[in-house]
């Protein structure tokens, strides 16, 4: 019985018609996460990966273009990194998993340089519907003996200690990174907006 009602709605050319063109009407928000591993000057692993877009950022972005919400000066997105296993949802939030004790860990002064504020999140001019920061990566000096990196995010928290602002979207990388004092991870992120 399941399986012919399945079938009724494979034939039906009006549900064929709406699967075909669902995105037609939906904006989604996709995100491509490239960290680069660098020793000694030379490269030892590179990687990529989608990322999660959270709720919380989501609903940013729709209150600046659709909303009353002005963005906030020119740099306004920064780049961060974490050493927490931690799972990244949709339902992650800046005061949850950011800060010295988020659960995500977030790597303070004491792992890397620049000191106090996270790197700009700096693009180059969006072109077909996407922006990126290839052009500048985030770059992660590490400064403690030992660690292990297990993936980066954006946000609008400035600070690295910061829990406030948003957490725009994150990803734990599919192999964690072991990194050692001089160790350079570099990050960059492609976000691009589309309606397939």
């Amino acid at each position: 019985m399941k399986n012919e009602f399945i079938e009724s709605l494979r034939d039906n050319p009006i549900v064929a018609y709406a699967v075909k063109h669902l995105a037609d009407s939906g904006l989604a928000f996709h995100g491509n996460v490239t960290c680069d591993h660098y020793r000694d000057n030379s490269l030892i692993h590179t990687q990529s990966g989608k990322n999660t877009f959270t709720t919380e950022g989501m609903n940013y972005l729709l209150e600046i273009i659709f909303g009353t919400t002005s963005k906030a000066g020119s740099a306004i997105f920064y780049v961060g990194i974490f050493k927490t296993n931690a799972s990244v949802s949709t339902s992650s939030t800046a005061a949850v998993c950011l800060g010295a004790g988020g659960t995500f860990g977030e790597c303070l002064d004491s792992d890397y340089t620049p000191a106090t504020d996270k790197p700009v999140y700096t693009i180059a001019a969006a072109a077909a519907a996407a922006c990126t920061n290839a052009a500048s990566a985030a770059s992660f000096t590490i400064v403690i003996s030992s660690a292990t990196i297990y993936g980066a995010f954006l946000s609008t928290a400035k600070a690295k200690t910061a829990t406030s602002g948003y957490l725009m979207a994150a990803k734990k990388f599919g192999t964690s990174r072991a990194v050692v004092t001089a160790d350079v991870l570099a990050v960059t992120y492609v976000v691009s907006a589309t309606t397939s």
